[in-house]
């Protein structure tokens, strides 16, 4: 497709949100505030595209980075849409993958005379070795990983060491940091957490850097700002507000839920206060029905003055007491609320089950297995890791195989530069390509969708992933994944085998119920959302109902979990045991009182 066709469709079609085209636009640093169902990805991708198109020049381009590996994968896909693919104009990941390919890989052996080209990215289960050596090192006392997880704040919220707090406030953290890292260099070895920090290092001390970044991507998009915490922050004001390079950054405050992780919503609330930068807030939400949308603001525990467009239906909310257990609520779940939904002309895919942690789900997924109703999981229990770049390539070839290379989806040669990009990053020669090239053809073969996942998986590993292991010149990527595939899939070892059909999710045309925690359903849209188990002991914690800053951040997991609701939204708990949160979005619906009885 023309990109040039593709974009002018695109933006006729913002012609009715003047804060969009607006965004769209922009040719200074802009910030886009955009709430749940905003359109915010379609803003993101479309300025991209006009950016590439009219502002900057070849061989020039621009960067985008997000949250993690599934968002890169949508945005990649949008962008597919409208006729850009990934390449040499186009950077599209994560800040980690940012920080190791375009800043730490270049230009390490330039500015650290003992830089080892080997080097590779520690294991999660080497980590906790070198942890605990480190705490020794020091002479720490008690359980070195607990004891980690204080510094590891630390080490994620303060970026430039040489402020008076990295050793002005507990000073053994520090002592226990740079212990840890002193290690990891010993070892020739980096950490993902280490790679936007060993970046930013790298730009502050060597400005010629940043200016050869700058002439590479005088632009720099950043998608769900809200999540990308201290380092990301750190590293675009050093390349944005200090070097010149022009930023177009997309977040919401009230959807960041991953301060685990070292995500800071008050960065995104600074940035957008800034006099040098265009702050533009989406008004309006497409996806939820405008009732969903006001008993949101309930749900967050303030006021935002979203509105659907003209066109919007009202949306349905009902609640839904159940004498019971996580079993009973569960059972409920599967015998009255599908039931009335699939007699209502809902598909199963158009449904999505959400809970606190994937643990809640557990007594759902046996019932559903016992009771024949088909469920894709997107948690931690996943089989398909959605955030993993070697997980998703594996579904995609499995998807290719089973009935793909007959429409082209995905496409053969997209499967080619994914792959090339597995093993070598961006650095393969033609004569590498071509040998990739070959070797998928020879090896993807059309197959009947009732095969075995376990042996296909296998002849994979054997077949491609092992060879290609063997030359690979990238570092960061997670190829266990496809040996813990393997080995979930092996009926011997207490796995469970599936249909190539299933693994690649064909359900027959049916389809199957979306299993999701909060945190791995943002950036998601369903029909009608279930929120099952919303009793007072789960949302919020005992332990976050007198810490302020837990309970806003709670109250944002349960927001998030409200807003992916198009249609219909049922909530589920267990009876006289219903969270606050759901006491306040029940009250908001102006209804009297919590049903003495479950309602359909």
């Amino acid at each position: 497709m023309s990109s040039i066709r593709a974009l002018k469709g695109a933006i006729a079609s913002l012609s009715q949100n003047p804060e969009q085209l607006s965004a769209v636009n922009a040719t200074d640093h802009c910030v886009v505030l955009a709430g749940p169902g905003s359109g915010k990805t379609k803003t993101l991708t479309t300025a991209m595209v006009r950016t590439l198109l009219e502002d900057v020049s070849e061989p020039r381009g621009v960067a985008c980075i997000t949250y993690n590996n599934e968002c890169a994968f949508e945005l990649e896909k949008r962008l597919a849409l409208l006729g850009l693919e990934r390449g040499n104009r186009a950077f599209i990941g994560t800040v980690h993958g940012f920080a190791l390919t375009k800043i730490i890989l270049p230009f390490a052996r330039c500015v650290f005379p003992d830089w080892r080209s080997d080097v590779s990215v520690i294991s999660e289960t080497d980590k906790k070795g070198v942890i605990a050596e480190a705490y020794a090192s020091i002479g720490g006392i008690g359980d070195p990983q607990k004891r980690w997880k204080f510094a590891e704040e630390k080490r994620k919220s303060i970026v430039d060491r040489s402020n008076v707090s990295w050793r002005g406030t507990n000073p053994e953290l520090s002592d226990f940091i740079e212990a840890y890292e002193g290690i990891l260099k010993d070892r020739n070895q980096i950490d993902f957490d280490g790679m936007p920090l060993l970046a930013y290092d790298m730009v502050s001390r060597f400005p010629w850097i940043t200016e050869a970044l700058k002439a590479k991507y005088p632009v720099l998009f950043v998608d769900e700002y809200q999540d990308l915490g201290h380092a990301l922050h750190a590293l675009v004001l050093k390349l944005c507000f200090e070097s010149g390079i022009r930023l177009f950054a997309v977040g919401d405050i009230d959807q960041s839920i991953y301060g685990f992780a070292g995500a800071e919503p008050s960065l995104l609330e600074g940035l957008s206060a800034r006099a040098d930068v265009q702050t533009i807030r989406l008004r309006f939400n497409y996806r939820c029905g405008t009732d969903i949308i006001d008993a949101s603001m309930a749900a967050l525990g303030a006021e935002r003055g979203y509105v659907g467009p003209d066109y919007a239906g009202k949306g349905t909310i009902k609640f839904h007491q159940v004498d019971g257990d996580e079993y009973a609520q569960a059972q409920y779940l599967l015998d009255t609320i599908l039931p009335d939904l699939q007699s209502r002309g809902y598909e199963l895919d158009e449904i999505g089950v959400l809970y606190r942690w994937a643990k809640h789900s557990d007594k759902l997924v046996s019932l559903s297995e016992a009771q024949g109703v088909p469920v894709l999981r997107a948690d931690n229990k996943a089989l398909i890791k959605r955030n993993s770049p070697i997980s998703r390539f594996v579904e995609r070839c499995a998807q290719w195989v089973v009935g793909g290379w007959k429409t082209a989806d995905p496409r053969f040669m997209r499967l080619c530069h994914d792959g090339n990009s597995l093993v070598y990053g961006a650095g393969a020669s033609e004569d590498e390509k071509r040998q990739l090239e070959y070797e998928l053809i020879n090896f993807l073969a059309p197959m009947d969708g009732g095969a075995s996942t376990h042996t296909w998986l296998l002849k994979f590993k054997r077949e491609i992933f092992s060879p290609w292991f063997a030359r690979k010149r990238t570092i960061s990527e997670q190829w266990e994944n496809l040996d813990e595939m393997i080995s979930r899939t092996d009926i011997n070892q207490g796995g469970t085998d599936l249909k190539m059909s299933q693994f690649c999710g064909d359900t027959s045309g049916s389809g199957a119920i979306n299993l999701s925690t909060f945190h791995s359903s943002k950036g998601r849209e369903f029909r009608a959302v279930v929120l099952l188990g919303m009793n007072d002991d789960i949302i919020p914690n005992w332990y976050s109902r007198n810490d302020p800053k837990k309970l806003s951040a709670e109250r944002r997991e349960f927001y998030v979990a409200v807003t992916r609701a198009e249609a219909e939204l049922h909530i589920v708990f267990r009876k006289n045991s219903h969270s606050p949160f759901v006491r306040e979005l029940y009250e908001r619906t102006q209804q009297n009182q919590l049903p003495s009885n479950a309602q359909d």
